[in-house]
């Protein structure tokens, strides 16, 4: 019969501590799973675990509502479980969730982004619920270690969406977001999704600067189209337009045909509406091989864009919706014999008579 005091051996000799025979290490990556109330808490385990939640590679800042209440306390929770870690240790993923707290100083929240970038984070999610988008500071964010960058609820100015100083990010997700400037600049850029934002520079489009795409969702945005400059890599596109200014000039809300002659258009579109050297959309999505795009038919920039529409000579999938058939006909053949070794051409109509209109015309 076994003896049971010789299993109950080690955890007597470690104070009660089941966890005393793992190295540090593993200590540290266990607490890097847990919420950062959570993980300070471990500190009452025993006297080795009390240090050890300061090194711990992983900061999930959620679900602190209901405990912390008040934004001072929030404060100095954050003051103490980011910006007092333990010095060189390094912080691979950082999450920081704030919805509960509405009224929030924009300074703070700004230092604790730039203090993460700091430690050497590799993935870094900052989200933000309130009526009013938090303001940072118009300046660079500036990490070589940097990876994926989620962003929510947040205002956002010129040179913080310059992510020259990021030269690894490679995955950037702006939800809900108020994106003021003239440029969306990365070279390293792999996977961009911009969502429900809203694009607002002077009136002036945005420019969305990154060569090395290969995937790009642009979906439900408000405000001035943005341009999207050449992405030779890209591979798939959702993009999703027109949902809150069809119908309208994007640079001074005129109705109508689209044959708009403000002083915007005249320095991006020529008299007959077609583009001088600047391509808004269809330019930058040409060397997908998936697209998916949905647009209202009354859209006065999409419009422009089918009117010289560059080859797709990549694309093999193409998913469009009802502005297919309710635009013109004739400008979707185009648009179609701009697709040369297109192989899958699939149509969401929500219409049935849309659908026999698009028959006859066949």
């Amino acid at each position: 019969m076994p003896d049971r005091r010789l299993r109950n051996k080690a955890p007597v000799e470690c104070g009660g501590d089941p966890f005393c025979t793992l190295p540090d290490a593993v200590v540290e990556h266990i607490v890097g799973f847990l919420p950062a109330l959570d993980a300070v808490r471990t500190s009452v385990l025993a006297r080795r675990w009390r240090p050890l939640w300061r090194s711990a590679p992983r900061l999930r800042i959620a679900n602190i509502e209901a405990p912390l209440r008040h934004v001072s306390r929030l404060n100095r929770f954050v003051r103490q479980v980011l910006l007092l870690r333990e010095p060189g240790a390094t912080l691979d993923e950082c999450e920081i969730d704030l919805r509960g707290f509405p009224q929030l100083n924009g300074t703070c929240v700004d230092l604790w982004i730039r203090h993460g970038s700091m430690c050497r984070v590799q993935v870094l999610q900052v989200r933000f619920y309130a009526e009013e988008r938090l303001e940072l500071a118009d300046w660079p964010l500036f990490s070589q270690s940097l990876v994926r960058l989620e962003l929510h609820g947040l205002a956002l100015e010129e040179s913080f969406l310059d992510f020259s100083s990021c030269p690894a990010l490679e995955d950037l997700k702006i939800n809900n977001c108020l994106l003021a400037a003239d440029k969306i600049l990365s070279r390293s850029l792999k996977h961009l999704k911009i969502i429900g934002c809203e694009l607002c520079w002077q009136f002036i489009p945005t420019h969305i600067s990154a060569q090395g795409l290969i995937t790009l969702q642009l979906d439900d945005y408000v405000g001035v189209t943005p341009i999207l400059e050449s992405m030779l890599s890209l591979e798939k596109a959702s993009i999703k337009l027109g949902q809150n200014n069809e119908g309208y000039c994007d640079f001074c809300d005129n109705g109508g045909s689209g044959e708009c002659t403000c002083d915007m258009c005249l320095v991006y579109y020529n008299a007959n509406g077609s583009r001088t050297s600047v391509s808004f959309l269809l330019g930058g999505l040409s060397s997908a091989t998936y697209l998916e795009l949905k647009a209202s038919s009354e859209m006065v920039t999409f419009k422009r864009d089918l009117r010289c529409c560059p080859a797709f000579i990549n694309l093999k999938t193409l998913l469009l919706d009802d502005w297919c058939l309710v635009a013109d006909l004739h400008m979707l053949l185009c648009f179609l014999q701009q697709t040369p070794i297109l192989e899958k051409f699939f149509n969401s109509v929500r219409n049935p008579n849309l659908l026999w209109k698009w028959k006859v015309a066949i």
